[in-house]
């Protein structure tokens, strides 16, 4: 028998040699693939030592399916008189069963699921848990988001159960990437009560503490959104998100976070579909223009900012006439300087589509509205709070619209195509920043704003193409359009609708992106989830009139 000496001195040698392989195998690759093999190889201080390490599939990734979902946002549940929390938005345990079946049924549960943040909804706790933090930029204290998620977890056993056992068929994984509604899972106290629920000791279940995802290959990355841009939901130095103060942790409060939690969680009781429409500053506006603002000027402007970044690709190029999947590719000659001194406030207000009611509310005569165009033009002038990448945007808005104000400093003869996306400096920004790390990357997935967008092509410098992909929700929600429409059938006013449109009306569809591969190469697609509690699902393409 060896000595416990000697089994030390066996262990040490083998942790030697196994760190001698892991430096020579880096050594022969390039910069992208030894910083993805040091993510999966190095421990992260952050992991909880009693859970099992996550236990990579074996085979080729060009083997397996790709599937991407976000923002389920398993919140509060059923209160204890059996009826739904208002605030609950995830009532759908036989749709995500379903789809769950349908990945493993296309692939021989062959799948890397990805939950590409706010998995949980966690900026809505009970109404005994107070999260008052110190000041308006901390929220809850460990303790109290531990409580928080030990109910959420609680309230959705079945749901758990589900995702439980998807991941213990075949070859499945479920990799999970916290997002803004659900950053404190990156907090090991946290994120226990998640890993015994999913049974993180099978080795099948990932957190993605850095907050982002990336596939073995390097050719497919995902992250939430948050952190794309100027948002209003970003964390200054992500993933970090707590804040110590006289020997306490508190969460760091993003303004987002703020915004939710006085606009949101107050009104969700009468309006309950506030904050399932995409993207989710529409019921919110609708619900400011029949009762009116009741913030400070400096948030209504920074909500009215959020509103116009939170617009989806899909929506705007096609209320425009245009087509976001033929997305020119050559960077405008915007003056932007000219733009900030000059334009102004109107950045914004001739963004606002016409029949918007947020223009009312920027275009009035009275001292408020007076106010708030002071505001707007300072946020306009701030390169602290507004990107460059964001003033782009806003001028690609301004051409969209035939505005009467223009940033373009063109030749003459200069004309913007209708086919322009917005936002698409600011993703092009954000991709290259990606490939500087790994140029592998080919699609880029993200989610956050709820509002799905069918693939495009973002071209970075010397014709690097990435395909991107917001997923949309994997909840029922309704985008603006279809909202209107609702409102003209029924004959009501836009905050009656707001009010008598309950969850269960909206239809019974969830969005996907998923990635095969044929020849080496990967191939993304969207997909609406079709599937009433009561009924049969199937995969329907993005447009599917179910759908609308």
């Amino acid at each position: 028998m060896k000595s416990k000496l000697g089994m030390r001195a066996s262990s040490l040698g083998r942790k030697a040699m196994e760190m001698i392989a892991i430096i020579a195998a880096c050594a022969s690759l390039s910069a992208g693939e030894r910083a993805s093999a040091q993510e999966r190889t190095m421990p992260d201080p952050r992991a909880d030592a009693s859970t099992t390490p996550f236990a990579s599939p074996p085979g080729s990734p060009q083997q397996r399916l790709l599937a991407f979902i976000s923002d389920l946002h398993f919140g509060l549940g059923r209160q204890a008189n059996g009826r739904w929390s208002p605030k609950e938005d995830f009532r759908w345990t036989s749709a995500l069963a379903g789809f769950l079946e349908e990945l493993g049924r296309r692939s021989a549960n062959q799948v890397d699921l990805v939950i590409v943040g706010d998995f949980l909804e966690l900026w809505q706790p009970p109404a005994d848990i107070a999260c008052d933090g110190i000041n308006a930029d901390t929220g809850c204290t460990i303790p109290e988001m531990v409580r928080i998620v030990e109910t959420v977890v609680a309230a959705h056993d079945d749901d758990f159960a589900r995702l439980r056992d998807f991941s213990k068929r075949g070859e499945n994984r479920i990799h999970i990437i916290p997002g803004n509604h659900d950053s404190a899972l990156l907090l090991p106290a946290v994120w226990r009560s998640v890993a015994v629920a999913l049974d993180t000791g099978s080795g099948r279940i990932n957190l993605v503490t850095t907050g982002v995802w990336k596939s073995p290959d390097g050719k497919v990355v995902a992250e939430h959104g948050h952190q794309i841009g100027s948002d209003v939901n970003r964390y200054l130095d992500w993933p970090r998100i707590t804040y110590e103060s006289h020997g306490n942790t508190y969460l760091v409060r993003p303004w987002g976070e703020r915004f939710v939690q006085r606009l949101f969680n107050s009104e969700e009781d009468e309006y309950e579909i506030i904050d399932n429409m995409a993207s989710e500053t529409v019921g919110a506006k609708y619900r400011i223009a029949a009762r009116g603002y009741l913030m400070s000027t400096y948030d209504f402007a920074r909500f009215i900012a959020f509103n116009l970044f939170e617009t989806s690709v899909a929506q705007e190029i096609g209320a425009l006439g245009g087509d976001p999947s033929m997305a020119s590719t050559d960077r405008e000659q915007w003056n932007l300087a000219m733009a900030r001194e000059e334009i102004g406030y109107k950045l914004f207000l001739e963004a606002l589509r016409a029949d918007d009611p947020l223009r009312a509310e920027l275009a009035g005569g009275d001292t408020s509205s007076q106010a708030l165009r002071n505001e707007l033009t300072a946020l306009a002038r701030d390169k602290t709070r507004l990107s460059d990448g964001d003033v782009r945007a806003l001028c690609d808005l301004l051409a969209l619209r035939d505005s009467s104000q223009k940033c373009s400093v063109g030749a003459a003869g200069f004309a913007i195509e209708k086919n322009l996306v917005p936002r698409r400096h600011v993703m092009r920004d954000h991709v290259a920043g990606h490939l500087r790390t790994d140029e592998r990357i080919r699609i880029f997935v993200h989610g956050h704003t709820h509002a799905l967008e069918v693939g495009w092509p973002v071209t970075i410098e010397q014709g690097r193409e990435v395909m991107v992909h917001n997923t949309g929700a994997f909840q029922r929600t309704i985008d603006e359009d279809g909202f209107l429409a609702r409102v003209r059938e029924k004959h009501l006013q836009a905050s009656e609708a707001l009010r008598a449109i309950k969850l269960e009306d909206l239809p019974p569809c969830y969005s996907a992106v998923l990635v095969t591969y044929r020849s080496g190469v990967p191939e993304s697609k969207t997909w609406r989830w079709h599937m009433p509690e009561n009924g049969t699902g199937g995969l329907v393409e993005p447009g599917d009139e179910r759908c609308n």
